[in-house]
């Protein structure tokens, strides 16, 4: 008999749009055997402090799972939700992409620089999809429900720089590849949701 999987929820909205407190709220909802899977490293005071807020809120006997290697890959991705896997967990909160790509894109090393060529924009591209086309496969044939969260980043002004515009492109097309693959999408404006999905 083939086991059944999971359906995955995707969650999108801007920064303090309500999209977190509602996927903690909504995994408590769905099971109390819940895996946390934290993407962010903290870099500075203030992603500490919002970590620290996140940590918080979590109910106590939540599995919490973070990626420890600084250099992600998919073998890495691959690894944990394995760990995920045989934890017993019926639902993933995964909170969220957009740290995930930053820690992926970060390591090409492009902060700083006044203009990218598109030969190195295209690899980046390509590998970094590339990446999460495999991860929504994963959650697509995983035995747990997942509840992904993401940051709507393109409604703003156009950032000045190269990364903050390949970043801002590039989670474009990841949140497209994510409500695509996803049973039920959902998003998140001034503590509303609205679903689109």
């Amino acid at each position: 008999m083939k086991n059944k999987t999971g359906k995955i929820y995707f969650l999108l909205g801007g920064a303090r749009s309500g999209k977190s407190e509602y996927a903690e709220q909504f995994a408590a909802s769905l099971s109390i055997k819940v895996a946390y899977l934290a993407t962010a490293v903290i870099t500075d005071e203030e992603m500490e402090k919002r970590v620290q807020q996140h940590r918080k809120r979590r109910p106590l006997n939540w599995q919490t799972f973070e990626i420890e290697s600084e250099n992600i890959d998919f073998p890495v991705i691959n690894d944990l939700i394995d760990k995920i896997n045989a934890s017993g967990c019926k639902v993933l909160l995964i909170d969220c992409i957009t740290n995930l790509l930053f820690r992926l894109a970060y390591k090409y090393n492009i902060e700083n620089l006044e203009l990218i060529d598109n030969k190195l924009e295209k690899i980046i591209e390509n590998e970094i999809t590339s990446f999460f086309d495999n991860f929504a496969n994963l959650l697509k044939t995983a035995r747990f429900d997942s509840i992904v969260v993401s940051n709507e980043v393109g409604l703003g002004i156009v950032p000045s720089y190269p990364f903050g515009r390949i970043f801002r492109d590039l989670m474009g097309v990841i949140n497209k590849k994510m409500a695509a693959a996803a049973d039920e999408v959902y998003f998140f404006i001034a503590g509303l949701k609205q679903k689109l999905k």
